[in-house]
């Protein structure tokens, strides 16, 4: 079955349906990027099931958070391994979220300049949240929490 637009011509790929059938804008070509982007979600979300339900696991239940203090906390980034788990966690946590939020982005703001403005502040938000995270992740330097003590 052939969807069609508005005026009659066909149309197909991501855009919201309307009664009657077809999309209310026309599809876009898939570049290179929208392909990529399609497979990141994907791998990224497997991904994240393992890292965030380990994550959840390990300091929920098997640590328990009646036992949670600094000391683990400390204990674990001491360790290479956790480092890069911990960040790995972040990178693809924030970027899974932003590129779902630039699809909704994409799908909900019809005024280009508008769509651009949205994109830039929650870009910036996420970039900025993960900028923040990787930094505090690859500098903690346990001594220095210790000397203030």
């Amino acid at each position: 079955m052939r969807a069609e637009n508005a005026t009659g011509a066909a149309v197909s790929g991501r855009g919201h349906a309307r009664r009657g059938g077809g999309y209310d804008r026309p599809a876009l070509g898939r570049t290179n990027f929208e392909v990529f982007s399609w497979f990141f979600m994907r791998i990224s979300g497997l991904l994240l099931i393992f890292l965030a339900l380990y994550h959840l696991v390990w300091w929920n239940l098997v640590i328990g958070v009646e036992h949670l203090d600094s000391q683990i906390v400390i204990d674990r980034w001491n360790n290479p391994f956790w480092r890069l788990f911990n960040l790995a966690l972040i990178v693809f946590a924030m970027l899974h979220g932003l590129n779902g939020a630039r699809y909704s982005i994409e799908d909900y703001i019809r005024n280009p300049g508008a769509q651009v403005a949205v994109k830039a502040v929650v870009y910036t938000i996420v970039l900025g949240a993960m900028a923040v995270g990787t930094f505090a992740l690859l500098t903690f330097d346990p001594s220095v929490f210790f000397a203030n003590r």
